[in-house]
């Protein structure tokens, strides 16, 4: 997201958005984020609309040349609740 639009809730209402989509247009029963380690906008942004980390895939994606490390968050049907 450009600089002017961060930290105004746009990924948190956007991460919303899909899960009404996932859940009640899909009929998904679970979610899942895959993000790397160090994007802590994203982390954040995904624990707010109610995604739990779930674990770290140590050195499983290649970006700007290296190996970096993936989170994995996840939400369940259950747990979701619609805002």
């Amino acid at each position: 997201m450009l600089p002017p639009f961060r930290r105004r809730g746009y990924g948190t209402d956007t991460i919303r958005a899909l899960c009404h989509y996932g859940f009640i247009t899909l009929g998904l029963r679970r979610l899942q984020v895959e993000t790397v380690a160090d994007n802590m906008s994203m982390i954040k942004a995904a624990t707010r609309a109610g995604f739990r980390t779930e674990g770290l895939l140590r050195c499983s994606t290649w970006a700007n040349g290296r190996f970096l490390d993936e989170t994995i968050l996840g939400q369940l049907t259950e747990e979701w609740q619609q805002s």
